[in-house]
């Protein structure tokens, strides 16, 4: 089963591995060798409140611990002196890096990440916090946010994990989500708000130079540079087509990031030449009298990388940043506060502050909105 068909960078907590004492060490290899008896090297990612190790090869991971394929991730209790199993789940897909994202009473939940250090998917247990017997086992893919409206008053959002489609209302502060069965995406991209009759400018090979020197030296060094540019996330206001440029930054090929717009009555382009947006191909777009908001994207050889939600005063023409992990794929305003559907979720904004939020399965199977710490 594929789980890389959702991207986010990885962010966690307790990733560091910890030094354990020799006669816990003895009981966690011993429990370990239950499982698998050819077990003879143990790594600790978390003592407090629950142990959790791993078991094969120390990794070169600085943020997450390696789970190599075929081996063991473990989470067991305290009781007394003694160290007590709650789960022991076997790698059997592809090497990983594991970290701890959440711990709650009564279940734990893990980021597992490919070898680019994107998110790949999850993997909570649930257990009983007296008994320690394990209730649910559930890996879960981040959903997706790609849409975002407001019907009837209630800000409502639309997402996917590729197998289930994710329908979240909030109202008074209250999130609702509802769940089907995914339905398959359309294969042809959305057409443009209006159709250019000039073709976008493309960036010379002296522009990227001069736009972005260290890539330049980086290409020059690999081989020759193509410059890919096309037109990205847009957005109609009045007579203009505003777009954000879009391009690859691998195999060859190039580009320089910036926003600007096609002008349906002169048929002419103009570009605001944003320095802060050169490195960055644009992933969602955002269009106002004040300001233009833009998600960042890195497109490289491998999954993509978010480089945040950057805003353009219209005025002083000063650019601000908001770092966000995850790839940004919508930006709506809704009142006062600027929404963000994510590849890992959404993110709101409001008075220059982002709070993410995740869709997280129960025991029972239903998901609800919880914040990201």
């Amino acid at each position: 089963m594929n789980y890389l068909t959702v991207t986010q960078t990885l962010v966690c907590a307790f990733a560091i591995a910890l030094p354990l004492a020799a006669a816990d060490d003895a009981q966690l290899l011993a429990e370990f060798q239950k499982t698998k008896p050819d077990v003879r090297e143990v790594h600790v990612i978390a003592e407090q409140p629950l142990l959790v190790a791993t078991t094969g090869k120390p990794g070169t991971r600085q943020t997450a611990a390696d789970w190599p394929r075929g081996e063991l991730l473990g989470v067991f209790a305290h009781r007394g002196d003694q160290i007590v199993p709650i789960s022991i789940q076997a790698n059997e897909e592809f090497p990983t890096a594991v970290c701890i994202e959440r711990q709650t009473l009564d279940s734990i939940t893990f980021a597992l990440a490919d070898d680019y250090g994107i998110r790949s998917n999850n993997l909570k247990i649930f257990f009983d916090p007296k008994t320690y017997f394990p209730k649910r086992i559930v890996r879960f893919a981040p959903i997706r946010v790609r849409r975002i409206r407001v019907v009837a008053g209630v800000v409502t959002l639309s997402g996917t994990d590729g197998k289930q489609d994710f329908t979240a209302r909030e109202r008074n502060g209250v999130w609702r989500v509802t769940v089907a069965p995914a339905v398959p995406p359309a294969t042809a991209p959305p057409a443009a708000s209006v159709a250019p009759v000039t073709p976008m400018p493309v960036s010379t090979l002296g522009q990227f130079e001069q736009a972005r020197p260290e890539k330049a030296k980086q290409s020059a060094a690999a081989g020759a540079a193509e410059i890919m540019e096309e037109i990205g996330p847009n957005q109609r206001v009045g007579t203009k087509l505003w777009v954000g440029k879009a391009f690859g930054d691998g195999e060859g090929a190039v580009g320089v990031g910036d926003i600007g717009y096609f002008n349906q009555a002169t048929q002419g382009w103009t570009f605001l030449h944003i320095q802060e947006m050169a490195d960055w191909s644009a992933s969602a777009l955002l269009v106002e009298p004040d300001a233009i908001w833009v998600g960042l994207l890195h497109k490289g050889e491998g999954a993509g990388d978010s480089g945040g939600l950057l805003r353009y005063d219209r005025t002083s023409h000063g650019v601000t940043k908001t770092p966000l992990p995850d790839v940004i794929d919508k930006i709506v305003r809704v009142g006062k506060r600027v929404y963000c559907g994510t590849s890992g979720g959404f993110a709101i904004v409001d008075q220059g502050r982002a709070r993410r939020f995740e869709f997280v399965p129960q025991l029972d199977g239903s998901y609800v909105i919880t914040p990201v710490i």
